[in-house]
């Protein structure tokens, strides 16, 4: 009997973890409502923020880069680009992009500020450099691995983010936007996880992915991963074709479609 009721109460504590584990990861998931937005907030927000941009190699970056060109420096003052080790096209690229956002708001001949210093007017920016996810001709069988070790490398990255904020000390990301690469998986999964463990509140790091312009009738396999988990807060294509066929032509709203982003 006691054997009994032992087995009984550990079924009974396991279907409450269960389900607690579960309840936990509705809330947190952005497809329902209530994890969407501050629960404070009653108005958009109009004070610094800060974002995170995450790079990839080659078309990846060089599409981000059209993204970017509209962003507001003096709204989002604190900006990471989040890239691989090893990924000096990136890393040139972030500076690119800086200077492309800071033109429009300097002095004509003032020039663009350097990674951690600050301006007045365009805040600062910031690069952190992840492990990569995959390598190049990498053995399939030790992916998972490595993977995880650039798991463990984002959820640092992430924890550095918040601590190093110059618009939002000691707070972690406002959002994360990404097009695509393998590593934007990982970086989001670690925003997750932070945010399922209550290390960082379910209205921080809201996660924009925009699909590459490239994508025309179907998803990439990032895509095709992030909206399966349905851990993206916007999911945005830029083929009307493609945004018809994943929303079954309206009866569905999985994804948005606002015309071509890059140029």
């Amino acid at each position: 009997m006691a054997i009994l009721s032992a087995l009984r109460l550990l079924v009974a504590a396991l279907l409450v973890i269960a389900t607690t584990a579960f309840l936990r990861l509705l809330y947190v998931l952005p497809a329902f409502a209530w994890s969407r937005r501050h629960p404070r907030a009653k108005s958009p927000k109009t004070t610094p923020s800060h974002m995170v941009i995450v790079l990839g190699s080659g078309g990846h970056t060089a599409e981000m880069m059209s993204l970017m060109r509209e962003i507001d420096p003096t709204r989002y003052k604190h900006r990471t680009y989040v890239m691989s080790s090893g990924d000096n096209f990136s890393s040139s690229k972030a500076l690119e992009i800086e200077t492309q956002i800071q033109s429009k708001h300097n002095a004509p001949q003032s020039h663009t500020t350097g990674p951690g210093n600050e301006n007045h007017i365009t805040g600062i920016w910031d690069m952190k450099v992840v492990p990569r996810a995959r390598k190049i001709h990498q053995p399939l069988y030790t992916t998972p691995f490595s993977s995880l070790w650039c798991l463990f490398g984002c959820l640092r990255t992430l924890y550095e983010t918040a601590r190093d904020s110059k618009a939002t000390p000691g707070q972690y990301p406002d959002v994360i936007i990404t097009n695509g690469p393998a590593t934007a998986v990982i970086v989001i999964l670690a925003a997750t996880i932070l945010k399922y463990f209550a290390l960082a509140p379910v209205w921080k790091m809201k996660i924009i992915y925009v699909e590459s312009w490239a994508r025309v009738k179907t998803l990439s396999l990032s895509g095709k991963v992030l909206l399966k988990l349905g851990i993206c807060d916007r999911f945005v294509v830029q083929w009307e074709a493609l945004a018809k066929i994943i929303n079954d032509n309206g009866k569905k709203e999985k994804v948005e479609w606002h015309g071509f982003l890059v140029e």
